[in-house]
């Protein structure tokens, strides 16, 4: 018998347990669906018994959620390809949309959301999860090169969050829909990069414009 060397753990088989439940459910998720996807099709091909799942997952339900936050993780990680801070700031929003477009676009990433999507009727819950987790990761960074461009004086004092949100529905958001629907893939190709270029440099235009005072309401006057 092979002696443990000192410090190292055996894996927990609990733990090996669930993950060999939510890839199996994951794949069946994915491909055929929440609805059609059986507790009796998970848990034999998963080679454990209902007692055991129910041990790991209260119910389908659970195990659903389970799926789309892990999927989440995996796929809507942080950043792999910051920005570089010293470029100008037209170039750093342009890399920050190349890399979220890159990184949504994934053949998985498009899989979670058309899943999400369509059962959103029976889990409303897990759409706003999913998107506060996917904005989460990417809202503060567009925010930070924002807030640095103010701090320079190289656009318009602005409410960064605000705009950061805008931005991204402009320059990722919007063209990822077209993805989801199938209507274009995936390949940042020059048509693609130049339309987002355009994108960038509009949201830059109104950005650095000095904003307009808006005159103050006349009050009515008196009889």
């Amino acid at each position: 018998m092979r002696e443990r060397t000192a410090g190292s753990t055996a894996p927990d088989p609990s733990a090996r347990l669930t993950k060999r439940i939510l890839e199996v459910a994951t794949n069946l998720f994915l491909g055929a669906g929440y609805g059609a996807t059986s507790i009796d099709t998970i848990v034999a091909k998963s080679r454990v018994s209902k007692r055991v799942f129910y041990a790991h997952f209260g119910s389908k339900a659970d195990l659903f959620a389970a799926v789309v936050i892990r999927l989440a993780e995996l796929n809507f990680p942080t950043l792999d390809k910051a920005p570089v801070p010293t470029a100008p700031i037209e170039q750093q929003l342009e890399q920050i949309a190349v890399e979220l477009l890159r990184i949504t676009g994934k053949p998985e990433s498009v899989a979670l959301d058309r899943m999400v999507t369509a059962e959103v009727g029976r889990f409303p819950e897990l759409s706003r999860i999913l998107y506060d987790f996917a904005g989460s990761r990417t809202l503060g960074a567009v925010c930070k090169i924002l807030d640095e461009a103010v701090a320079r004086g190289e656009i318009a004092p602005i409410d960064t969050q605000f705009a950061s949100q805008h931005f991204l529905q402009a320059t990722v958001l919007g063209p990822r829909r077209f993805i989801v629907l199938g209507l274009e893939d995936a390949r940042m190709t020059p048509k693609k990069l130049e339309r987002l270029r355009r994108g960038v440099r509009l949201f830059l235009d109104g950005a650095r414009s000095t904003p307009v005072a808006r005159p103050a309401p006349r009050r009515p006057s008196r009889p």
